[in-house]
């Protein structure tokens, strides 16, 4: 287990020293994909818009939310920014410096990280959906373009 936390801080360090320019878009991209969303903004907006994305986006928070505990139940990880205050291994009692923020200081187990999983399944229904929509809609523009340029004789 401290094979896993040591490289999560290691990604962590890195995502905060060479992506710090990046904080505000990834913080956004975090709090747009929070999973508390899903039940009283998206599958309501999905549900309207196209169905089977409004109940994949329940599947989503269901089953991504079930595999999370059972992880959790598993691996009992600490969370990081907890983990290099008790580890022994660093030399000398030189722990990592992470930076602690509003969405990072919380209670419980914290591997695997609950938000990263749901935020990602947010994410990759509303972006499977919308990339499902425009290729739809680009077969469609190709349908009529090819039978506007038939009609012609071209």
């Amino acid at each position: 287990m401290d094979f896993l936390h040591r490289n999560g801080v290691l990604i962590i360090q890195h995502l905060q020293k060479d992506y710090r320019a990046y904080y505000e878009f990834l913080n956004f991209m975090s709090n747009v994909g929070d999973p508390r969303n899903i039940f009283s903004i998206y599958f309501p907006l999905w549900f309207q818009l196209n169905q089977t994305v409004g109940t994949k986006m329940i599947w989503v928070a269901v089953i991504g939310d079930w595999f999370n505990l059972i992880f959790k139940w598993i691996l009992f990880g600490h969370r990081p920014y907890w983990w290099i205050q008790e580890t022994q291994i660093h030399p000398n009692h030189s722990s990592a410096c992470l930076e602690q923020f509003p969405t990072t200081c919380e209670t419980g187990p914290g591997s695997p990280s609950g938000h990263a999983m749901g935020s990602s399944c947010v994410w990759y229904v509303m972006v499977t959906a919308a990339l499902s929509h425009a290729v739809s809609r680009m077969d469609e523009f190709s349908t009529t373009l090819h039978r506007h340029a038939g009609g012609r004789g071209l």
